[in-house]
């Protein structure tokens, strides 16, 4: 498990989020968290859906999961996490990403497609999270 917080030197008076990353691949994950902590926010890494609903029922300051759709080793899915967050911790936004699986997904779901570029990911982050406008 990598649940490690990371410290962004991040301007005074900007609004802080921790963002819990769901990706099983290994370098996607650490490029996404890194381009994530770059933004200014608080990152969390998990490489299951399994381990990122143990931090979920932890008493962590989670405010969006950003999860891969196909995760390997894991008991669901990223739609599947998505639904089990919106059971569970309603006020916690989900952002789905998938390279294989087309936007919208089956439930309507709004993907962000791999490969995406950075702009974009905090261009979805702005959609879901109140940032500043200089916030990337």
């Amino acid at each position: 498990m990598n649940a490690a917080k990371s410290v962004s030197d991040e301007p005074a008076g900007k609004a802080r989020y921790t963002i819990l990353v769901v990706e099983d691949v290994v370098l996607v994950r650490l490029v996404a968290a890194e381009q994530l902590r770059h933004a200014g926010f608080d990152v969390i890494e998990a490489s299951t859906a399994d381990e990122a609903m143990r931090l979920l029922g932890a008493p962590l300051q989670i405010d969006l999961v950003f999860s891969d759709v196909q995760l390997q080793g894991s008991s669901l899915d990223g739609f599947g996490l998505a639904r089990w967050i919106a059971d569970r911790r309603p006020g916690t936004k989900v952002l789905l990403t998938s390279g294989q699986v087309p936007s919208p997904g089956p439930g309507g779901e709004e993907l962000l497609v791999k490969p995406y570029k950075y702009p974009e990911l905090i261009q979805r982050l702005r959609m879901l999270l109140p940032l500043p406008p200089d916030g990337d």
